[in-house]
């Protein structure tokens, strides 16, 4: 796990201000410098959710720079309402309280708090200043120098809080520079969006509206990370580690959902890295352009036999694969042909190629082409048969050792730590990318309300680029 140091951006003289409309409300929106809010600072210390049960606490206006604020475990959600926008400025911090250890592990925690939006929710944090979320007792988290740890026991799977869920009818979720902790608390009864279950880390659902996730580090959840069941989305230099107990995808794309997934790491996620299908009966199709991801020691943790590991198209989803390095994981990348109960993704608008994979045994290697799918070898892949002797073509990490140690669980190889990723320069994925095409780009560019920067296709197979664009972390 990385440290990092905040402090507060400092104003700039100019300032500007406009105006934009939410639902029928019409609120005054300022920028200054770098710092952008809206409506009232809310208190430093605040605890953002309410004892009242039946709907929560309602919130907007702008947690300040360089703050700390409370969601309380033994209180309901905090709410965004419809029209309303809660802004997080950089540097802010959002503690998790009161949970006793194992007291509100998944499964016993009937409210575990979270944030509900019905508006638009902004976490603006940044590279030197990112925003946090995670639980305030460290007596509950895990413990990096332990690594790996017994799954079964590991908190990170746990499921502390609720996480972010956004309703039918929500705004846009934009993630920037943020740190999201211990996800997964069960939901309650009364939940829109998923009753009495595990909650994912973050839930999108309106087609006609925006989520951005970049440059966030996602640690540790019960189920799905991501789960975008509507909406247009850009998903990009993300890291995922510790990804699911018994199941979950680190990014899992429903129907009514398009958009780009790219320069992203995920470390030990339990079913897919990234997962297009086309479930829940939504327009438009689901559609993932994903390209230029890192995927290392995925799908070992996933109860369903034969399922998981890295790359998914199944159930009518479909989309773009390029660029991935895909290493001593479960299973290579899947396209699905019908075999099975699960029907079959849009094969005739699914392109894919130029995947790097890896594997240190045989097992591994033979499920390059993953079996009763019917993934082919394409254009630009190395080691892109299942006949490839292990541990040929090294990707050649800065820090990872590679062939693994004799005695890797795969099952628990789920962290980051002090690895890096990155390619050396005699790396074979050097140079062996291909960017003859174009990201979906459906979020627009906007440091504050969209995206900003949808990054183009890499030259460099993998997140890190060496001429450092790309993932960074």
């Amino acid at each position: 796990m990385k440290l990092f140091k905040l402090f507060l951006l400092f104003s700039l003289p100019t300032l500007f201000l406009f105006s934009c409309s939410k639902s029928s409300n019409d609120q005054q929106i300022e920028i200054s410098g770098q710092e952008f809010h809206t409506g009232s600072y809310i208190q430093n210390g605040d605890t953002l959710n309410s004892k009242n049960k039946s709907n929560g606490r309602a919130i907007k206006g702008t947690l300040k720079a360089g703050q700390t604020y409370y969601l309380s475990s033994d209180y309901a959600a905090a709410t965004i309402n419809a029209g309303d926008t809660l802004v997080i400025q950089s540097g802010v911090k959002v503690y998790i309280v009161g949970p006793a250890s194992g007291a509100s592990a998944i499964g016993t925690q009937e409210h575990a708090p979270g944030i509900m939006v019905n508006g638009t929710l902004l976490s603006l944090g940044t590279k030197q200043a990112p925003n946090l979320f995670t639980v305030q007792n460290t007596a509950l988290k895990s413990d990096p120098t332990k690594d790996p740890q017994n799954p079964n026991t590991d908190p990170a799977f746990k499921g502390y809080w609720g996480g972010i869920q956004g309703g039918n009818n929500s705004g846009d979720i934009i993630l920037k520079w943020t740190r999201l902790e211990y996800l997964g608390g069960l939901t309650p009864a009364n939940s829109p969006t998923r009753a009495t279950l595990a909650s994912y880390g973050v839930f999108f659902q309106n087609p006609k509206a925006n989520l951005v996730v970049e440059d966030c580090w996602l640690y540790g959840s019960h189920d799905d990370m991501l789960r975008v069941a509507g909406g247009k989305y850009e998903i990009m230099r993300n890291t995922f580690e510790k990804v699911g107990f018994i199941a979950g995808e680190c990014v899992n794309i429903k129907s009514g959902s398009v958009g780009d997934i790219a320069y992203n790491v995920a470390v030990g996620g339990t079913g897919n890295c990234f997962k297009s299908a086309n479930a829940g009966g939504l327009s438009p199709q689901a559609n993932m352009t994903c390209y230029n991801n890192t995927m290392i020691s995925g799908g070992y943790r996933q109860q369903k036999a034969g399922e998981g590991g890295s790359l998914d198209f199944e159930n009518g989803g479909r989309g773009l694969a390029y660029n991935n390095i895909i290493v001593n994981c479960a299973y290579g990348l899947s396209v699905l042909g019908g075999a099975g109960t699960t029907p079959a993704a849009d094969t005739a608008n699914i392109k894919y190629g130029y995947t790097y994979n890896y594997g240190d045994n045989i097992a591994i290697t033979t499920q390059f082409l993953p079996s009763g799918f019917i993934t082919k070898v394409q254009t630009g892949d190395i080691n892109g048969g299942n006949k490839t002797t292990p541990g040929a073509n090294n990707p050649q990490f800065v820090n990872y050792p590679l062939p693994a140690p004799a005695n890797t669980d795969f099952i628990s190889a789920d962290f980051v730590g002090n690895y890096n990723f990155r390619l050396q320069s005699n790396s074979p994925a050097v140079g062996k990318g291909y960017t003859g095409f174009s990201p979906y780009a459906v979020v627009k560019v906007d440091k504050v309300f969209g995206a900003t920067e949808i990054t183009p296709p890499g030259k460099d197979i993998g997140a890190y680029q060496m001429d450092g664009t790309g993932n960074q972390h």
